[in-house]
């Protein structure tokens, strides 16, 4: 304080605020549209994406339901995995990727949404060729194969290309140019004496269960002495052919493959014979209505004290049941031949999964078998029943329980 009053002072004027200049704002404004712009673009670019693999199906349920049906076995984790790793490919765009994993995929697991998945990505790919082969394997096992047949519209792809022929189309001598049949569907060909022609043609067996297959040259010539001869998908010769030594004769030839898979089948003449012929081939719907039951875990589950009929099919054929023990006590195995060529065998199981009995031997074709095994009350049994000495045919099968 001073003489002449109390100091007073100046309070200082806050800062003026500087306006951001007006080339930062413009800049912002660029940044905040180019961000725009990026998400819109990556938008459009997510829409045409899908777009672009419509018909693509990407559920694995779809490859575990149809790996049951055709093979009659269950899908791997490995394969389901596989499935799902080729989808998140296609949806990164990385086409090509996803087509390497389902490339793979198709050895193990055959099926028409693999195939299906196949073709979409070679289309996209403008590889039409490719795609076109794919659907056709999909039709191959289900000609019915609706996601097939819209993609295939899509694709306006011709008939002729895709479905099996009718008649053979030449040059088809080797596996690699075979025609492709379908099953229960004639195909007209002519075998070229004087150039030694051979036939191919390629078809795939039905879905499971296992089936016995004819295959039948229809003579329409006086001259065609016909042979056939069949080779599996990796193009190696099968324990499977005939030949017929007289001209004008036909022939036939039953065969019992896997299901779902590819063969190849040659016709030519013996003794360089040629001639105008008719090629059928035909499941014969030869299983029981308990197929596919060829392995413990696809046993067929039956009631004790009902008779039940079925049949071994050919001599790889084998037969397995479940079933649950009332009582403690034993089950009696009752296996009446309904054949005169069967000479059948039992095998019992705990529910360990583990061998605990055979049956008595039967010793002729024809014989009967009856055994019996030890149970505890609500425990779950298995049983197997297998020809003896390559022999097949029909049998009824009964289990009855008993008390101590």
């Amino acid at each position: 304080m001073t003489a002449s009053g109390p100091v007073r002072r100046r309070r200082k004027k806050p800062p003026k605020k500087r306006r951001p200049p007006l080339v930062l704002l413009c800049v912002a404004a660029l940044l905040a549209l180019a961000a725009v712009g990026v998400k819109r673009f990556l938008a459009r670019e997510a829409e045409q994406r899908a777009k672009a693999l419509t018909g693509y199906i990407a559920d694995s349920a779809a490859l575990t339901r149809e790996f049951a049906a055709f093979t009659g076995k269950l899908a791997t984790d490995g394969s389901a995995a596989q499935f799902e790793q080729a989808a998140a490919l296609a949806r990164q765009a990385d086409y090509a990727g996803a087509l390497a994993v389902l490339e793979t995929l198709s050895r193990e697991a055959a099926v028409p949404v693999v195939f299906n998945d196949m073709g979409v990505l070679y289309a996209k790919l403008n590889d039409r060729a490719r795609a076109v082969s794919a659907f056709r394997e999909a039709l191959a096992r289900d000609m019915d194969y609706a996601p097939v047949r819209r993609n295939l519209q899509r694709l306006r792809a011709q008939p002729n290309a895709v479905y099996p022929v009718t008649a053979e189309v030449e040059p088809n001598d080797t596996n690699e140019h075979a025609n492709y049949i379908g099953l229960n569907q004639p195909v007209e060909g002519e075998i070229d004496a004087a150039n030694a022609d051979v036939d191919c043609f390629r078809f795939v067996t039905p879905a499971a269960p296992r089936d016995l297959i004819e295959v039948s040259i229809l003579n329409r010539s006086r001259t065609l002495a016909p042979r056939i001869r069949f080779y599996d998908g990796e193009g190696k010769l099968l324990p499977w052919e005939k030949t017929v030594w007289d001209p004008g004769a036909s022939l036939s030839l039953i065969v019992s493959p896997e299901p779902n898979v590819p063969l190849y089948v040659d016709v030519f003449g013996y003794g360089s014979t040629g001639g105008a012929y008719t090629l059928l081939v035909k499941p014969l719907k030869a299983f029981d209505q308990y197929e596919p039951n060829d392995d413990i875990h696809s046993a067929r589950q039956i009631p004790l004290g009902r008779k039940i009929d079925a049949n071994i099919m050919d001599a790889a054929d084998v037969d397995f049941y479940s079933f649950v023990a009332e009582r403690t006590g034993s089950v009696a195995i009752d296996i009446r031949n309904r054949s005169a060529t069967l000479i059948p065998a039992v095998t019992t199981f705990g529910p360990d999964l583990q061998a605990s009995g055979l049956g008595p031997d039967a010793r002729k074709p024809g014989d009967s078998l009856h055994h019996s095994m030890a149970v505890r009350e609500g425990t779950t049994y298995y049983l197997e029943v297998r020809p003896r000495a390559q022999s097949f045919g029909d049998y009824s099968l009964t289990l009855i329980s008993r008390p101590f």
